[in-house]
């Protein structure tokens, strides 16, 4: 059960405790490539959904490097195999997220230096949070540090008040 506990708990996060239940003790090829494969999948949807403003090129990238990590997935004769697809994926994943993925096999060496680093050439990434995203992410917070009921109290507090904040703004004034 220790033996890829990290990575177990992290898809267990992603995809539930069956997932857990299925890969704590498993050696089977056929649930990990089950899992890489939903992984992947869940992925390409988070993507598509997630992703507002996004150019065709780079999302025919994104959806090739996921059907590329599927497909050595498919092929993996072990629980290695499944995850050695899954991790190159993630991988690439990354820079391609982040606006290009280097191909730099004929470097002998990439130092990490910042000009090396740097892939806003080809595009910006940029993360914005609306105001609504922004109380999401408040109650979210909130909700697992104090619990539903006592919430539920602060809210209800908050509407009787009839101020004129945010529900987070005047929660931080009131130091809730």
């Amino acid at each position: 059960m220790s033996h890829m506990y990290a990575l177990k708990s992290s898809i267990e996060d992603l995809l539930g405790n069956r997932a857990w239940i299925e890969l704590k003790e498993t050696t089977s090829a056929a649930t990990w490539r089950r899992y890489v494969l939903k992984l992947l999948d869940a992925i390409e949807l988070s993507v598509e959904t997630t992703i507002l403003i996004k150019e065709e090129e780079w999302l025919q990238e994104v959806r090739s490097n996921l059907e590329h990590g599927r497909e050595l997935a498919r092929i993996a004769k072990t629980p290695e195999d499944a995850i050695a697809a899954l991790s190159a994926t993630l991988l690439r994943q990354v820079f391609l997220q982040l606006g290009s993925s280097p191909s730099r096999k004929t470097a002998t060496s990439v130092a990490l230096k910042p000009q090396n680093w740097d892939f806003s050439g080809f595009r910006s990434v940029q993360y914005v949070q609306s105001p609504k995203q922004k109380e999401d992410l408040f109650l979210s917070k909130q909700c697992r540090a104090i619990g539903f009921e006592a919430q539920l109290n602060l809210q209800a507090e908050y509407r009787g008040s009839a101020s004129k904040v945010s529900y987070s703004t005047w929660c931080s004034a009131r130091g809730a």
